[in-house]
């Protein structure tokens, strides 16, 4: 066989050098985009709800739900911190597992637990009868993890949804969600019944309100005052507190 010549040397360079130097870059490429995937929200909101955990010191208050607790944008209520671990879209099963992994400094002196819309969109269930089952065997749950962590846990009720504009949610099923959750706080000793939304609460797109801190503030007198360790008011029959003080 003959030697190989400068001249196929040279055109095997030519031709190799580039191919490789693009199949290079295409690797290096791929790695770059695999390690700056973006971030679930999910994810996001658990390192945000962390961090802001993890700035607290002393006592506190822990905001737990869906878009609703999301959405109310105060830092304070009854001369504490609050923590808002709320996040868009979760359903009851998601709070329980976002809770599970969410690392607490020190026990909060309330939960504030808002959450049920979610589990009304009718993507969930066949019917609303199934929603409300569905719902009643995840909170039940929640709600005792929730009473470990917390000496109190308020749960606040559901704002009546538009189901004209929102038709993908059933209006029947998120108000037997909303009986089942207030049903539930009423047998537990630690949990307190207390009415954040009104009917008359104007709505921005048929789901959620146009306002949340005016909302909210309905939660604050019976709210300071169990903290406070002082009577709490007059229950009306057959519930342990159901204060709609604005």
């Amino acid at each position: 066989m003959g030697g190989i010549s400068a001249g196929q040397i040279l055109l095997t360079l030519v031709l190799v050098v580039p191919l490789t130097l693009m199949l290079g870059s295409m690797a290096g490429f791929a790695v770059g985009s695999a390690s700056s995937a973006p971030t679930s929200y999910r994810a996001q909101r658990l390192a945000q709800i962390s961090a802001d955990l993890r700035d607290i010191d002393g006592d506190y208050l822990l905001a737990a739900g869906d878009s609703h607790v999301a959405a109310w944008r105060a830092r304070e209520l009854c001369g504490l911190p609050l923590v808002n671990a709320g996040v868009n879209g979760a359903t009851v099963r998601d709070i329980d597992a976002l809770q599970a992994e969410l690392a607490l400094p020190r026990p909060p002196r309330a939960i504030i637990l808002t959450v049920g819309t979610n589990d009304a969109n009718r993507k969930r269930f066949r019917d609303p009868p199934e929603a409300v089952t569905r719902f009643s065997q995840a909170f039940r749950p929640l709600l005792r993890k929730l009473a470990h962590r917390a000496d109190l846990v308020v749960v606040t009720g559901l704002p009546p949804l538009d189901a004209g504009n929102v038709p993908d949610f059933s209006a029947e099923a998120a108000s037997g969600i909303t009986a089942s959750a207030e049903g539930a706080c009423r047998r537990s000793a630690s949990c307190r019944v207390v009415k954040s939304f009104r009917d008359e609460d104007r709505l921005t797109d048929g789901l959620h309100l146009a306002e949340y801190e005016h909302a909210y503030a309905r939660i604050a007198a019976t709210l300071c005052t169990a903290l406070a360790g002082e009577p709490s008011p007059s229950p009306r029959r057959g519930q342990n507190a159901d204060a709609d003080a604005p």
